[in-house]
């Protein structure tokens, strides 16, 4: 019996289709949330984590998850890219 593949769980703007959960751009932006999570829980709060956590959050947001990984077609070198682009 094959195995089926639940559509939710897909990447939509990943071309390779890569599943959610083997994501290492997700599987990143997830741990990054729980550590802004914990920290915030903390009754002795670090301000400055807390504003690093969130920066790297809104980074991640602006770049997308295409940037990080590894099997998508367009994390390639610069001159590949322009090329391919063309």
């Amino acid at each position: 019996m094959a195995k089926k593949v639940n559509k939710k769980k897909i990447v939509s703007i990943c071309p390779v289709g890569m599943i959610k959960t083997r994501c290492p751009s997700i599987r990143r932006t997830r741990q990054i949330r729980v550590k802004l999570l914990t920290l915030q829980r903390k009754s002795n709060i670090d301000a400055e984590q807390i504003t690093k956590l969130r920066a790297a959050l809104k980074a991640k947001k602006t770049k997308g998850i295409a940037l990080d990984c590894e099997t998508c077609s367009f994390n390639t070198a610069g001159s590949a890219s322009a090329s391919a682009s063309q």
